[in-house]
């Protein structure tokens, strides 16, 4: 089957997302240290002399990090990485979430500095290194009999809950043009898996800058609001309404104009089913009034993004794109230019001189393509 997708218009604007993607990301320093410290804390956490040793404790990371869609949070550096100290036993061994929960903190509290930095959360240990990242250290067990899925505990229900971040994240790349398999990072036994390095904004999917998109302007929008909707619940409407796109620009458009749509066709609030567990509703934190600002999020979003795409001239694109997602807006919109002046001055453009003006036109070029079938159509 062949689907005809017509030549983007927006090229320019979408190198310019690409390079607000790129400045929304923890710069390779802080990235580096962030790697540093995760296989240091897994190091310590896998060590021989500790406790959890005996049950052969297995370091991953999951979440963000895992489906390459981390940014820093709005007003603030830091970053979240969550690491999986996955210790070898069960339910039958350790029927007691809180055991292995205190065993894994205990832990940690050997450690003159982690016990200086940690936080005990309702499902993970945080160290919360001030002005770089947190690390929020995640304990589980095997959930034997069912593949890759694990078990954590929760400390406010003390019951263990059922959780698929591999499974999870193999979905979510099964809906880009990437070939990469969670499944892989998985089996590949090591005490500490180590913490990959951090991709270039250009080296990712269309689909992973635009869930880091809507990361931003959720930020934004809700300026640190309690009833900002969850990165999973964002980034599994994403996927699930991405149509393959090869630019962010179009991506997002496709994505907050399907979203919209669900919102229309939907009686009540909307349900996100889990795509690796459909008993579990990732929407299941909204009531009436975070519903009702979520709705007005997406409507806002998607009006604002036609509203930038009719825009002419660098400064007008450029504090659109600053409202929307913040000052490093600018400054991409700035890279951008400069790049494109340095280009023409070594006449490796093929147009004629003039003052460079960022405008989106329209093209007839289609081409036609393999139409990708993705997991769940």
């Amino acid at each position: 089957m062949l689907k005809e997708i017509r030549a983007s218009a927006n090229a320019e604007l979408d190198e310019v997302l690409e390079l607000l993607c790129e400045a929304l990301q923890p710069t390779p320093t802080l990235w580096g240290d962030a790697q540093q410290k995760y296989n240091a804390v897994g190091t310590w956490l896998a060590a021989p002399e500790s406790k959890l040793n005996l049950l052969k404790p297995d370091i991953k990371y999951q979440g963000s990090a895992l489906i390459e869609t981390v940014v820093r949070p709005w007003g603030r550096e830091e970053f979240d990485v969550d690491l999986l100290c996955i210790l070898n036993t069960d339910r039958v061994q350790h029927p007691n979430p809180m055991a292995v929960y205190d065993l894994v903190a205990a832990r940690l509290a050997e450690h003159a500095t982690y016990r200086r930095l940690m936080t005990l959360k309702e499902r993970c240990i945080e160290l919360n290194y001030a002005g770089q990242f947190h690390l929020d250290i995640v304990p589980a067990i095997p959930r034997f009999g069912f593949g890759r899925k694990l078990m954590i505990p929760d400390r406010k229900q003390k019951v263990w809950i059922p959780t698929d971040p591999f499974g999870y994240a193999d979905w979510f790349f099964g809906r880009t043009p990437v070939t990469k398999i969670a499944n892989e990072q998985y089996k590949a036994r090591a005490d500490v898996q180590p913490l990959q390095p951090a991709k270039r904004a250009q080296d990712i999917a269309p689909l992973q800058r635009t869930v880091q998109l809507m990361k931003r302007r959720r930020d934004l929008f809700f300026n640190g609001n309690g009833d900002a909707p969850k990165s999973i619940a964002l980034t599994t409407l994403a996927s699930k309404h991405y149509d393959g796109e090869a630019m962010c620009t179009d991506a997002l458009l496709t994505v907050l104009s399907r979203i919209q749509e669900e919102i229309d066709n939907t009686s009540g609030v909307l349900v996100i089913p889990n795509p690796v567990d459909q008993s579990e509703n990732l929407g299941r934190h909204w009531n009436d009034r975070s519903y009702a600002r979520f709705k007005r999020f997406i409507s806002q979003f998607l009006e604002e993004m036609h509203e930038l795409l009719e825009l002419r001239g660098w400064d007008k694109i450029a504090e659109a794109l600053e409202e929307l997602f913040g000052d490093r807006a600018r400054g991409a919109v700035e890279k951008y230019a400069k790049s494109v002046e340095s280009k023409r001055r070594n006449s490796k453009l093929g147009f004629s001189a003039g003052p460079v003006i960022l405008t989106p036109t329209a093209s007839t070029a289609t081409r036609m393509v393999p139409r990708n079938e993705f997991f769940g159509n």
